[in-house]
């Protein structure tokens, strides 16, 4: 532990060590007898370790039940409130990666699909301190992600058994998958797979300097989620008062390990002799005795003369945990540019992070913050990016495309464009759309063909609703693809009205103009048993919808009919045009399917080309 007044030359140690060369040679003899030999393997380096090897490498449904007896009630309470608080963050997280779609070129739409890593290998660190915390931070984003199958992997105690917390999680996270094995043999079993453990497609989890070493070893060939080194925390303060917590800051981040490192920056010289009574005041207080007197050694307190170079020296060290205990210098977070992970205000202690606050705390050590952020679950998913054009995106971009590629000298791909060019002109008609609509409560995907055959391929999760979908599909010889995700549990509202939506934008996606086409339908009347449905409409006008019907009982099959008429609200809104609905009979059923028909067909009328007809003249298309 020492003082430093900063100067221009003052360069911090790098803390990231790596094994011996005869270490990391003995690693690549191990990675060598797991690829051969499979668990034998695992048995093999185990032996020349000095480890004992268990029966059985996966841990027995039994033994994670026996955790559940024996797991302390009040640690089971702790570690559910920090699934919970992990558990809102993740999810708040995997909201932020899904894009909608959005037209980049009129008529080319472009969205992201997320979708989970399929299998996932956690490594959790066991020995004198089992990191169960660890265990709870990628587990938890690796579920919320929706990753199918998840294999952890943690080093028994002497005899034999898991730590009892980690194993509660596993059983709260219903995680069957685990094996008693640790170290570097551990990572080559999940980059390679034996007969116990199964290959996996990305390796998660801090370890050891062999740990480290083995997933350095088979990044090559399968993805780890970042580069791991000791833990470390930067602490910025000038306030004297903030003198205890500051220490105790330091000091729980040097207690993870001998080479662990802690940093304080401050204008303020006294607050750095001041904390350093403290610190050494407070570690004789402490357990982890061993590793503290050595990692003390790490502890660095710098003197600075301006803010300005303090805050230079935070970012180009970019360090794993930056704590901000000062009130007044909270106004510093936006020029922090590298960091881990932040805490602000002397409430906010790093030990939040480490356990329950919500955020992760598998971060970037060692001046990786610079490139690297902390692991969240977006760590655990792929973004597929999707594309779809509709005739006049394609007749936008094409010529463009044939010249871009042209221009490269490579033909093919403008061959792909012009032969489209080919099959466009030979058709008649091409007025068709794809659209998708993303919002909290559904996920629609609606693809239309105007001058279709009244083919469908419909799935709302209601099936009268599916049904009325298909008549509007067949009787206006409409083609509609229509496959909703809705929260049926909660309520249908928002299936219903997010498919009217996506429906009426796909038609004005279909229709880039309204000119040509015949525009008015009126008086389209469809009658079924003693319901009769009249409709009227003028495509090229205002919106505007005038609607009238009986009064229905509350559900016709698991269709809500007070959702009726909003259907047709959502749509004629949505593509904007004028209607007049006027529907009369007795039974609800009746009513509501006369209703969808006589609106197809009045809709496909309208929609019909007709080159001698008038467009408005009432500015609006």
């Amino acid at each position: 532990m020492k003082i430093v007044n900063y100067d221009k030359k003052f360069v911090l140690k790098k803390t990231l060590q790596e094994l011996p060369k005869d270490e990391f040679s003995k690693v690549l003899n191990y990675e060598s007898l797991v690829k051969q030999d499979g668990d034998k393997g695992l048995r093999k380096v185990n032996e020349l370790i000095g480890l004992s090897s268990p029966l059985e490498f996966k841990v027995s449904k039994e033994e994670i039940l026996k955790a559940d007896r024996n797991l302390d009630e009040g640690l089971k309470s702790s570690i559910l409130i920090a699934k919970a608080n992990i558990e809102s963050y993740a999810k708040r997280q995997y909201q932020t990666l899904k894009l909608s779609s959005e037209d980049t070129t009129r008529g080319i739409s472009l969205w992201s699909e997320i979708r989970p890593i399929d299998r996932v290998g956690l490594y959790i660190p066991g020995g004198s301190a089992p990191l169960f915390s660890s265990l709870l931070m990628q587990a938890i984003p690796a579920k919320v992600a929706g990753c199918k199958n998840i294999y952890v992997c943690t080093p028994p105690n002497e005899d034999e058994s898991i730590n009892q917390a980690i194993l509660w999680i596993c059983y709260i996270l219903n995680i069957t998958n685990i094996y008693k094995i640790g170290g570097s043999q551990a990572i080559f079993a999940l980059a390679n797979g034996t007969e116990s453990i199964a290959k996996v497609d990305k390796i998660f989890g801090p370890g050891n300097l062999y740990v480290t070493a083995a997933k350095k070893i088979v990044s090559a060939d399968v993805c780890i989620d970042m580069p791991a080194g000791p833990s470390e925390v930067f602490i910025i303060s000038n306030e004297i008062k903030n003198t205890r917590i500051i220490a105790a800051d330091l000091l729980s981040q040097l207690e993870h390990g001998s080479d662990s490192r802690a940093v304080l920056l401050s204008l303020n010289k006294h607050l750095l002799e001041n904390v350093k009574v403290e610190v050494k005041k407070q570690l004789k207080g402490l357990a982890r005795q061993n590793i503290l007197k050595e990692s003390i050694n790490n502890l660095v307190l710098i003197n600075f003369k301006n803010i300005d170079d303090l805050i230079n020296f935070s970012n180009e060290n970019a360090p794993e945990h930056l704590i901000i205990p000062d009130t007044n210098l909270a106004s510093l977070l936006p020029k922090i540019l590298n960091a881990g992970s932040i805490f602000l205000g002397e409430l906010s202690p790093e030990s939040f992070g480490d356990y329950a606050s919500g955020s992760n705390h598998t971060l970037p050590t060692n001046g990786f913050a610079k490139s690297y952020s902390g692991l969240s679950v977006k760590d655990f998913t792929k973004s597929i990016t999707v594309q779809t054009s509709s005739i006049e995106g394609f007749n936008e971009l094409s010529n463009h495309v044939i010249t871009l590629a042209e221009a490269e000298g490579l033909d093919a791909h403008s061959n792909a464009v012009k032969v489209r060019k080919e099959i466009i002109d030979c058709k008649d008609q091409h007025r068709s759309a794809f659209v998708s609509r993303f919002t909290n409560e559904t996920k629609i995907y609606t693809n239309i063909n105007i001058d279709g055959s009244g083919s469908f391929s419909i799935n709302t999760g209601l099936s009268f609703f599916d049904h009325m979908l298909e008549q509007f599909s067949k009787h206006g010889k409409f083609d509609f693809m229509i496959e909703a995700v809705g929260d049926l549990e909660i309520d249908e509202h928002h299936t219903i009205e997010d498919v009217a939506i996506t429906l009426g934008e796909a038609f004005k996606k279909a229709l880039p103009n309204r000119n040509n086409i015949k525009r008015y339908s009126s008086i389209e009347t469809l009658v079924m048993d003693e319901a009769k449905s009249v409709v009227s409409i003028d495509m090229a006008s205002r919106p505007n919808l005038t609607f009238s019907a009986p009064k229905m009982k509350p559900y016709v099959g698991d269709f809500p009919t007070e959702m009726f008429e909003h259907f047709f609200i959502s749509f004629v809104y949505t593509l904007g045009f004028n209607c007049h609905i006027t529907t009369s009979g007795k039974n609800s059923h009746h009513v509501i399917e006369s209703t969808f028909k006589s609106f197809a067909r009045c809709l496909a009328s309208s929609l019909l080309i007709d080159d001698s007809a008038m467009n408005s003249t009432k500015g609006h298309i």
